[in-house]
């Protein structure tokens, strides 16, 4: 069954149960066996929006699952990022939901109604029948998967920003690379060096630039100033003030007055390649970083105003609503999986780059004398160990809120619109989303 138990997006549903079925069956006459043993094969749909190192690194877990389990096998379906909340709420009211699925957590306010309270299942309590504890897992993300008073999300991980330098790059500027910029001055420096004795780009500020990323930059800056987005009710905007505006100005300074990269550029892209000397990016671009051959460093998001602050979120996973149709042996073998995966979770960091939740597997020698814990991972977990970790906006109209935002910063970021122009289009977006 090598190359069947994970979707890959060779095969369709409808496919894959097919070969699935008839490897099955052709492996019980082969042995012998009664045809009920083929009855007996359950298949758990799997849904993710990862991609790239992400989804590489599922792809792992679930092919050690599959090849562990003989009743049970996990039908994988990966990488479709932007759409996969929408197609979670399709699929759920269309009667059709994968079992397990993926939900950050800062989506709980506007995804919780498409899944299964995990205390309160037709099932039962889905909890207690796996054997998941929440002292098992990192105390603030655990906490998080709870809205109104109803558990959702069972913690994958967590995941945030820092820097990614190139080393040889450090050393053909004159500076150190044992000695990253901590400091706003310090990374200053260090850019001004790589720009002017390299001829390279010296930083990018959003990974692939995608209208989020560059969200993502402008409110870590921000964020360092103390500010918000919303009022402290969560009915206006309360980012078009001084500390809003410095945060854009300095993020757009960074390319039309310093000139450390262009507008139009994909970090990711560039970092890989060698061009570019520093890189503001998440930790699941550890695999990337590696597979490409360039001398790299990882260290802490620089401090650029009076604290410093990083993006983060975490990964959770969750059982959406299932039809009437579906037997309860379902959830509860879906339930199972779950804590399966997070026992297993050390594969996602070592291969993901992620910090598991489930703190055994964040502490297993395996992770811990990894590459990606020695060179990346352990800095990342002391960012969330200081609390520099800053979620995204958690409000029922989260999407719809940075979906306002966005535009504008991006078109100050390539300089079409003054900083000050987008910051006034955006809260009036802003609040008329609120109003509505």
């Amino acid at each position: 069954m090598e190359g069947w138990s994970v979707l890959d997006g060779k095969y369709g549903r409808r496919e894959f149960l097919r070969l699935l079925g008839l490897a099955t069956l052709a492996a019980a006459v082969e042995a012998g066996l009664p045809l009920k043993a083929f009855a007996q094969v359950r298949v758990l749909e799997f849904n993710t929006l990862f991609h790239s190192g992400d989804a590489q690194a599922m792809e792992r877990i679930v092919k050690l699952f599959n090849e562990q389990h003989k009743n049970v096998q996990i039908s994988l379906t990966q990488g479709q990022w932007a759409e996969y909340y929408a197609q979670l709420f399709a699929s759920v009211a269309a009667g059709n939901p994968p079992h397990i699925g993926i939900c950050h957590t800062s989506r709980i306010l506007d995804v919780y109604r498409a899944l299964t309270p995990l205390e309160e299942s037709r099932a039962g309590n889905l909890l207690a029948i796996a054997g998941i504890r929440g002292e098992n897992y990192v105390k603030s993300v655990w906490d998080a998967g709870v809205y109104r008073d109803r558990r959702y999300l069972v913690p994958l991980d967590t995941h945030m920003w820092g820097l990614w330098y190139n080393k040889d790059l450090f050393r053909q500027a004159g500076l150190d690379p044992e000695k990253p910029p901590e400091t706003r001055e310090e990374f200053e420096r260090a850019a001004d060096a790589i720009k002017a004795k390299t001829g390279k780009f010296a930083f990018h500020p959003a990974e692939d630039a995608l209208p989020r990323k560059i969200r993502r930059a402008w409110e870590i800056l921000f964020w360092g100033q103390g500010g918000e987005l919303l009022t402290p009710d969560g009915k206006r905007a309360a980012f078009n003030d001084e500390r809003g505006l410095q945060a854009l100005d300095y993020l757009v300074s960074m390319i039309h007055k310093r000139g450390w990269n262009q507008p139009g550029t994909d970090g990711f892209k560039q970092f890989a390649a060698g061009q570019l000397g520093m890189l503001l990016a998440g930790n699941w671009y550890f695999p990337t970083a590696k597979a490409s051959g360039v001398n790299f460093g990882f260290h802490y998001m620089p401090k650029f105003f009076q604290k410093p602050v990083t993006w983060g979120d975490s990964h959770n996973l969750v059982i959406p609503r299932q039809p009437a149709r579906v037997p309860d042996e379902m959830l509860i073998l879906a339930i199972k999986t779950i804590k399966w995966i997070n026992e297993h979770s050390d594969m996602w960091g070592i291969y993901g780059g992620h910090i598991p939740a489930y703190l055994p597997a964040q502490r297993s020698k395996a992770l811990t004398e990894s590459d990606t814990w020695k060179i990346a991972l352990r800095k990342f977990a002391d960012m969330a160990k200081r609390g520099w970790l800053h979620y995204p906006l958690i409000h029922e109209k989260a999407p719809r809120i940075h979906a306002a935002i966005e535009p504008f910063i991006q078109e100050a970021y390539n300089g079409r619109l003054t900083p000050k122009e987008a910051l006034s289009r955006a809260e009036a977006e802003v609040n008329r989303v609120l109003a509505s």
